[in-house]
């Protein structure tokens, strides 16, 4: 949404919108069809999610700075490269959403899969929803005029704000939550506690039936 709006106001084109848009799909699906040899390769999907979003920050940093620099072909190279940084933990977030899940199945032996599932499906609808209504939002409060051959300066800044640096706000984010997520490495050492007790460890830790 804010996308069309920033092209037109500060870039002075809309047409370049489809542009942007071959700048990120077409490296997203280049990542997703390699992310599942590195995780392979790597073995875990922590360490391949974590780096892609430091390359997905490192370029959200990129498009800013050449935002300000009102170079178009510097934004889209930059785009790209968040673009490619983004798309191992899009090919990976319904093994993460497992893992979550075997993490509570280990220690309580209850299968929420379908829960979990459910909830993330929700949130993703949820969140767009919001983040949309918000683009709106803050739109109006910075003086934005519909259909207006230019903007306020208000308006301007804050389309430079919502879309040069909420994304590297939220990349960053992400980052830090990829980099404490810790559930592969919970999940083999309780698999390895488990193996280790033997026949009657394969009742799951903090089971309260497991003496039934």
């Amino acid at each position: 949404m804010v996308g069309i709006y920033f092209m037109t106001y500060i870039l002075g084109n809309e047409d370049l919108l489809g542009a942007f848009a071959w700048a990120i799909n077409v490296p997203l699906i280049a990542s997703l069809v390699f992310t599942p040899a590195i995780v392979s390769r790597f073995g875990q999907i922590r360490g391949v999610t974590a780096i892609g979003y430091v390359i997905a920050v490192v370029g959200r940093l990129g498009v800013a700075l050449a935002g300000y620099l009102g170079s178009v072909p510097l934004m889209l190279a930059f785009t790209a490269l968040a673009s490619i940084g983004m798309g191992p933990l899009q090919g990976t977030i319904n093994a993460l959403i497992a893992e979550a899940s075997e993490y509570t199945h280990l220690r309580s032996g209850k299968r929420i899969d379908g829960i979990m599932f459910s909830c993330t499906s929700l949130g993703v609808k949820v969140g767009g929803g919001v983040g949309t209504a918000m683009a709106g939002w803050l739109l109006a409060a910075s003086g934005y005029v519909a259909n207006a051959a230019a903007q306020p300066a208000s308006t301007i800044s804050m389309l430079y704000f919502m879309y040069l640096w909420i994304p590297v706000i939220a990349n960053s984010i992400i980052l830090i939550l990829l980099w404490r997520l810790d559930v592969e490495k919970a999940n083999a050492r309780l698999r390895a506690e488990l193996a280790s007790d033997g026949p009657g460890g394969e009742a799951p830790a903090g089971r309260s039936d497991a003496g039934a």
